[in-house]
């Protein structure tokens, strides 16, 4: 393996590769989808886009009668087989395409990136904090622009898919459908990580007040004044802006925003500047809450007292 430079006009993008002269965006010539009708235009060795070659299928691999939809002639299951690592010393027993375990692949190593000299242990080349840059998304359909070290964005990572347990339709990058995927979790977890999540949200609120509880109606004004800030999705929660479990976040209407259960979920307790960039960057033009937020966290600004925010905010009201 070699890094080397895209010989494409105008791109100089560095890639790691054991040859070829052009980076995984200029390999491949763009041409249109060669099925009739279809005007999607990609870079790929095929003739046929992915979305014309996904279709309903069974499983091509013999005794397995999984009904998918997709372009792989086996389904995810019989694609990742569970295998016991190969080291003679492992017993660690995982889903994938490689026969060691993530344990056994890793090496102890230095970033690679000129200027960096950070030491870590993984797989890759570079450090995560050299991959991780503001990029545009990869597919040429795409103009999203979000922070991270993947080549595609969230939304063009996702796939139509069925369910492995309730066949339902739904798109996303898992096995399961939510509700399946909390399901097959034994009841007595289900029920002790529902109550242990609960007991710490309430203590952190608690811990978080600035001039005490913020009242239920507060709560169901500003859940009311939807949409969701992140997606313009239907409303049905209050998001911290500034989580209040590790970032010092505080329980005051200037840290609330409108936000639906998704994108709520799946924030969690990230930083903005840790999360999906794309919904960050939608919130930032519709709400003025989540702007002063993600400028402060962009500059490093997380020490201020909750009193200073609460108070910057009163003046600005």
């Amino acid at each position: 393996m070699r890094t080397s430079t895209c010989k494409e006009p105008g791109c100089g993008r560095a890639f790691t590769a054991a040859g070829g002269r052009y980076c995984s965006r200029h390999r491949y010539p763009e041409r249109e989808c060669a099925v009739e009708g279809c005007t999607h235009r990609f870079r790929a060795s095929n003739r046929i886009c992915s979305a014309c070659r996904s279709t309903f299928r069974e499983c091509a691999s013999d005794g397995c009668d999984t009904v998918y939809r997709g372009n792989a002639l086996h389904c995810r299951a019989c694609l990742t087989p569970e295998r016991t690592c190969a080291d003679p010393d492992c017993l660690t027993v995982f889903r994938g395409t490689t026969l060691l375990c993530w344990e056994h692949r890793a090496v102890d190593r230095t970033c690679e990136a000129d200027g960096c000299e950070n030491s870590y242990r993984g797989t890759t080349l570079l450090c995560v904090s050299c991959r991780t840059v503001e990029r545009q998304c990869s597919n040429d359909d795409c103009e999203t622009v979000y922070w991270g070290d993947r080549t595609r964005c969230h939304s063009c990572r996702q796939s139509d898919r069925i369910c492995v347990d309730c066949e339902k339709e739904f798109r996303g990058r898992t096995t399961r459908c939510g509700p399946c995927w909390w399901a097959q979790i034994p009841v007595d977890v289900r029920a002790a990580i529902s109550r242990a999540s609960g007991n710490a949200y309430r203590a952190r609120k608690v811990a978080a007040q600035v001039a005490g509880p913020v009242p239920a109606a507060e709560y169901e004004r500003i859940r009311a004044e939807g949409p969701c800030v992140y997606c313009s999705a239907a409303a049905t929660e209050v998001d911290h802006v500034r989580p209040l479990s590790t970032h010092g976040g505080w329980e005051h209407p200037s840290n609330l925003v409108p936000a639906c259960r998704t994108c709520n979920a799946s924030k969690g307790d990230r930083l903005l500047i840790e999360w999906d960039q794309a919904r960050v960057f939608h919130a930032v033009r519709v709400s003025e809450t989540v702007a002063a937020e993600y400028e402060r966290q962009r500059l490093g600004l997380l020490a201020a007292s909750p009193e200073e925010v609460a108070q910057v905010h009163d003046l600005a009201q």
